[in-house]
């Protein structure tokens, strides 16, 4: 919750629906948050129980009901905007993609909008990458109009990661082109279904250690010439010859899989600050890696989708800011203005 204290009335219900996670935020009207929810309500569990598309649109319109009742109550009338894979084919409804280049002030003109009983749901679209190598996001591109707000010195990139890493080239306020990687999914995978898991103890933490370094480094010196495959099975070797302690394997893994990822798109990003957008569990290892790698790296807090949500509204004139409170818009970020993040 925010800080107890004096409070504006609320001016827009921010969703982030994700497709393992619902995040939704109460903003005032300068934006700040009055109050939050998380949840493990995502896109994905709520699109798998539904056998058609009716039944879906309905689960997520009962979802959202149940999990704002008091803030919609409270608050009667209050716009909603959501973005993420609510958005999606297999979500609410289908938001649709504005193709790379884009202008991140697009956003607003381009919101889908959806009835749920007497509340009416905006959906951002995502974008889309168009040529021969497609790519799609989909709730990254709120995060890019709040870490723009929150960077004064204007990102050349912003990486986010996550499930799927996202490493976004930006000119301004215009997305030139974006890569995914798989690297969160294909850690999780490797943790729970492959021969490594089966010799694996415990979970990585959130600090850089050192077997999170080894990994690093392995990759560095012989990523090139052997290839990610070869140097992840080295962790099973490792272990039974007693050189990795099995409560070492997760670290280890993700160093190599975190080394790789940032060692390859180091080479296609553009000199500049990066911008580094991401939770608390794998902030500080991505940034260790870029900065090894020579990167400048900014970083930017979880709360960048709220106020990035934020921004959005207020371009397509779903919010109305306090009179003499400065503006956070995807089409104009301003510098660095004083925030509270929230927990997540």
């Amino acid at each position: 919750m925010a800080d107890d204290g004096p409070r504006c009335d609320a001016a827009l219900v921010a969703l982030d629906w994700g497709t393992t996670t619902f995040r939704a935020w109460l903003l005032d009207g300068t934006g700040s948050v009055l109050d939050s929810v998380r949840t493990a309500d995502g896109a994905l569990t709520i699109s798998g129980r539904s056998a058609s598309a009716r039944a879906r649109a309905l689960a997520f319109e009962d979802t959202f009901q149940r999990l704002c009742r008091s803030w919609l109550d409270g608050h009667p009338g209050v716009p909603v905007l959501c973005a993420g894979m609510a958005g999606s084919n297999h979500g609410w409804a289908e938001a649709g993609y504005l193709d790379v280049p884009a202008e991140l002030g697009e956003l607003a003109e381009h919101l889908t909008v959806v009835p749920a009983g007497e509340s009416v749901v905006h959906l951002v679209p995502g974008l889309r990458v168009d040529h021969p190598d497609p790519d799609v996001l989909r709730g990254e591109e709120v995060q890019l109009v709040g870490a723009l707000a929150e960077v004064a010195e204007g990102p050349a990139t912003v990486v986010l990661p996550g499930t799927h890493s996202k490493w976004v080239r930006l000119d301004g306020t215009r997305v030139t082109g974006f890569t995914t990687a798989m690297t969160g999914e294909l850690y999780g995978l490797l943790m729970r279904d492959s021969i490594l898991a089966r010799l694996a103890t415990g979970d990585p933490g959130t600090s850089v250690t050192e077997a999170f370094t080894r990994g690093l480094d392995a990759e560095d010196a012989r990523g090139e010439e052997r290839g990610l495959a070869a140097l992840l099975f080295t962790a099973r070797p490792l272990a039974l010859a007693g050189r990795l302690d099995p409560a070492e394997i997760a670290d280890y893994v993700s160093g190599l899989l975190v080394g790789s990822e940032v060692r390859h798109m180091l080479r296609g990003t553009p000199a500049g600050v990066v911008a580094l957008c991401g939770p608390p569990a794998t902030e500080h290892r991505y940034r260790f890696a870029l900065e090894r790698g020579g990167a400048t790296v900014r970083t930017v807090g979880e709360g960048a989708a709220a106020r990035g949500l934020w921004g959005i509204a207020l371009d397509a004139g779903l919010a109305v800011r306090l009179p003499g409170k400065s503006a956070t818009s995807a089409s104009t970020p301003p510098g660095d203005p004083t925030r509270k993040d929230q927990p997540a």
